[in-house]
Formats: structure tokens, sequence, C-alpha cells
């Protein structure tokens, strides 16, 4: 049903993660946008969770249950390390 609609109004979500880094810690935030007729009609920043590293490794500490944590710490790695 959700598909049918968004694609009759021609909506777009798009769902990416920034990072900053804020006394010392690193939170990563999710960004919600959905566009319609390449309009902005709605957008949502939201704390995903704290980014830190042990023993080499990077991880995130979510701050909801529900979120897929894997996506979330390669892009930190792959864009946020090389700045």
């Amino acid at each position: 049903m959700k598909d049918e609609i968004f694609e009759t109004f021609q909506i777009n979500e798009t769902v990416t993660y920034e990072f900053c880094e804020i006394c010392g810690l690193t939170f990563a935030f999710r960004e919600k946008i959905y566009t319609m007729n390449d309009s902005l009609t709605s957008a949502e920043i939201k704390p995903a969770g704290i980014i830190y590293e042990e023993n080499g490794e990077f991880y995130l500490a979510p701050l909801d249950k529900t979120i897929n944590i894997e996506p979330i710490v390669k892009e930190y790695v792959k864009n946020f390390l090389k700045k």
C-alpha cells in the first residue's frame, strides 16, 4: 500500500547518516527526507547512536534497538574517517 501511494504521488524517501563529534564523542544521526515532485515535503533528524572504537574496531551503541548498525558503522569508517 505504501509503495503504491509513493508511486502515485511521486514521493521519494531518502535515508542518510551524518556524523558529528561533540565533547570527544562521535554521534551518528539519521536523516530521513521525503520529497514529492522534487520538492522537499518533510525532513527528520534523529540521533541513532554513539560510535566508539575498541581494540581497533569501530562499534555503534544504538539509541534505538530497531536499527541495523552494520551499515552505519561501515559508512562512518568509509566517509567520516577520511576527513
